[in-house]
């Protein structure tokens, strides 16, 4: 019972911190449809170029807050793939509270965060080159929320779409922690170390868990010295917190949601591959 306790205390503690990134979000998306009409959707578009460098350098914010942001922007239309997926490898989830506190210096912080952004920047560049970017509309969204949001007031609207979100974000995630917890941050340490010359693609796969525990186990293990560099920057790269699994919830079209997940992972994966060679 007090697992269980715990469990839905740091459900509810992940989702709290979630849901201003969340109605901030779904507020603009109102504010941009009822009052801008087609004026923001064209300053969107002729400033499409700087859009994943703008992502990559919010994507590293601490918290997933920004993930979580973008991939509704990306299901309305408002970035590109390019950019939710700079985002994506960019964010830091909770890897720089964990090495500030654990007082780190700023030659173990610095380093990973550069590898990121630039990461970010290649895929995100890369991405939107050899992808087609169509502008959509948030009442596209709305009817797919089966929601009213043409009679409603933006606040109204921006509050209804953030709680149903939050909803299917509270069951999520305690699912994530649940799945954590039962299979421990011992078993998941003990796997990597019993594996370590393939230690970049363990720690991308422990990325991938849409949890903030697998970020927190990253830091862990590299602050511990059992992964190195390029191990611990590849399992950072492929972690965006629950960013992924929103943009599941949001977006319907799953073929195209897989393919951005697995660009994701395979940039994060050659970019170990990579570092492995200099590191």
């Amino acid at each position: 019972m007090e697992l269980l306790k715990e469990i839905l205390l740091d459900t509810l503690i992940d989702v709290a911190r979630l849901i201003p990134f969340l109605f901030l979000t779904y507020l603009f998306l109102e504010w941009m449809e009822h009052q801008t009409g087609n004026q923001m959707e064209h300053f969107l578009e002729h400033h499409r170029k700087a859009a994943p460098l703008a992502g990559a350098l919010f994507g590293i914010v601490p918290e997933c807050g920004f993930s979580t942001a973008a991939s509704s922007l990306y299901t309305t239309g408002v970035i590109s793939a390019g950019t939710l997926i700079a985002v994506y490898l960019s964010t830091s989830d909770e890897m720089l509270p964990i090495l500030i506190s654990a007082q780190a210096g700023m030659d173990k912080i610095a380093p990973i965060l550069l590898v990121k952004v630039i990461v970010a920047l290649i895929a995100g560049y890369t991405a939107d080159f050899f992808s087609k970017h169509e502008m959509t509309h948030i009442d596209t969204f709305c009817e797919q929320e089966h929601c009213d949001c043409e009679h409603e007031s933006i606040w109204k609207a921006a509050l209804e779409h953030t709680l149903k979100i939050a909803v299917w974000l509270l069951v999520i995630t305690f699912l994530m922690n649940s799945f954590m917890e039962i299979i421990g941050t011992d078993t998941l340490s003990a796997f990597v170390t019993a594996h370590p010359t393939s230690a970049v693609l363990t720690s991308t796969l422990i990325g991938m868990i849409p949890s903030c525990a697998s970020s927190v186990l990253l830091s862990t293990l590299y602050l511990n010295n059992v992964i190195g560099f390029p191990a611990v920057c590849a399992g950072l790269l492929a972690n965006a917190g629950v960013g992924m699994m929103v943009l599941f919830r949001v977006n319907p079209n799953m073929k195209n949601n897989l393919k951005i997940i697995g660009y994701t992972w395979a940039s994060a994966f050659i970019a170990g591959l990579i570092l492995e060679i200099f590191f």
